[in-house]
């Protein structure tokens, strides 16, 4: 893809979702160190204390902050796995008043073993449609 259409497109969103992405952007290398250096808990406590629910609500949907999160994990400065975009698409969605649901997932695939994270919000996953039926999901408390 060239840059122009890149642009483009990048000027073709709302302010809101300018301001969405940019706030992606910022969160995503703050989650993927914070994973690394003090773990998932940690981290979702860090980032729930320091996002604080924001008044600004009109036209905000939990897939399109999904898909702005995911825009950002792709081609922000920190290409963000999923458990870094997983727990960034979580806090954001709380920020504006949304409720995501963390799922963490295994299965094993040409003989190894492999876990994936994603959002659900209102039963269905972000991010990725289909995620259910590739991975097996872990119950809550386990």
């Amino acid at each position: 893809m060239s840059k122009t259409s890149r642009l483009e497109r990048l000027r073709a969103l709302t302010p809101t979702e300018r301001r969405l992405l940019a706030e992606a952007l910022a969160l995503l290398p703050v989650a993927t160190v914070s994973l690394r250096l003090v773990g998932l808990r940690r981290t979702q406590a860090l980032l729930q204390r320091f996002l604080r629910e924001s008044s600004l609500r009109e036209g905000i949907d939990a897939p399109a902050v999904a898909r702005l999160v995911s825009i950002a994990a792709r081609h922000g400065p920190v290409r963000a796995t999923c458990l870094p975009a997983s727990v960034a698409l979580d806090s954001l969605l709380r920020r504006y008043g949304m409720r995501g649901r963390l799922r963490l997932g295994v299965r094993r695939h040409q003989g190894r073993l492999e876990a994936h994270a994603w959002i659900e919000h209102e039963g269905r996953p972000l991010l990725e449609p289909g995620v259910h039926s590739r991975f097996g999901a872990f119950k809550a408390g386990q």
